[in-house]
Parts: structure tokens; sequence; C-alpha cells
């Protein structure tokens, strides 16, 4: 294992961004040996459920716990739960019997996997009346701000929304 030192700003909340630059004054700082990040095959879970809105909220709760487990960063979790969530809800409003959600982690980038199984092309159920302009469509919107890359994939199966989110870097002492 490769060991590296790295200057750390002593603060009570930590330091999410370790310098290399020598400390201002002695007592402000101290040296601490960082572990180098092993390359290691990415994390992964996944979820299958019918799509129901109803079964949003048990997503997003898999959401929550395997990125904590993973000891993904609170401000980082926030961010995916709400990108899970709109995807989660538009799957569930708009897609076939079956909603799909698989995460990946590499580094500090999290993989967010949305898959519906609506026949092409998505069908509106019936009955369906437009909704006053102002009272949705702001998911996507929402979603392309928080992320870093969006792709949208559509084939015979439904439709897949692939989403990547890249996360705060891990403190140098290995909490965040």
């Amino acid at each position: 294992m490769n060991i590296h030192a790295t200057t750390v700003p002593v603060r009570s909340c930590g330091n999410r961004y370790p310098t290399r630059d020598p400390a201002p004054g002695p007592g402000a700082a101290e040296t601490v040996a960082v572990p180098e990040p092993r390359r290691t095959r990415p994390l992964l879970g996944a979820v299958f459920v019918a799509a129901e809105k109803n079964m949003v909220r048990e997503v997003r709760h898999f959401t929550s716990s395997l990125l904590a487990f993973w000891g993904v960063a609170a401000c980082d979790r926030e961010s995916a739960l709400l990108i899970v969530g709109e995807l989660g809800a538009n799957a569930a409003q708009y897609g076939g019997a079956e909603l799909a959600v698989r995460l990946s982690l590499e580094g500090v980038t999290l993989r967010i996997d949305v898959r519906d199984c609506a026949p092409l092309p998505c069908a509106r159920p019936s009955g369906f009346t437009a909704r006053p302009a102002g009272e949705c469509g702001r998911g996507l919107t929402i979603v392309d701000h928080l992320a870093d890359h969006v792709e949208t994939m559509t084939s015979g199966e439904g439709h897949m929304v692939r989403v990547d989110l890249r996360l705060t870097p891990p403190a140098p002492h290995g909490g965040r």
C-alpha cells in the first residue's frame, strides 16, 4: 500500500479538500499519513418494484440506506434522493408495470439508472387531461441541474434514464 503525507487544516467539522501546502502557522495544521485510494470494482445495488407512485418512497428509502452504508456524504445523498425521486415518479406515472433502479459507485462518481418497461410509444393513460401550466414538468430540470451527465435511452423494452453524479471527495481521515 502506498502512503503519502497530506497537510490537513484542523477544523471541528473536518476538511473535505486537503491541501499539500504547508500550514500558515504552528498548531494550525497537522500532517497525517493517508493511504492512497485503491482502484477497486464499483459498488453496485439495485431494486425492482411495481411501477406505482407509492413504491417511489420505498425506492428512495432503499437508495438512502444503501448510500449511507457506502459512506456517501449526507449532502450527496440528498441530491441522489432528489434524482431518484423525480425519475422514479416519472417512471411510476408514465412507465409500464415495473420500475428498476440501479446504483453504482466508482471512485467519486455515482451512477443512477432508472428504468421502466413502458411500451413504445409512451402511451398516456385513458382519461388523461393536460394539467395547468406550472403544475408539473420541473422534475427533469431539477435532475439536469443536480447531475453532471444525463442520458435518456429508449428501446422496445422501455425507457431508461442514466445519471452521473460527482460526489464530494472523502475527507483524508476516511470520514465524510
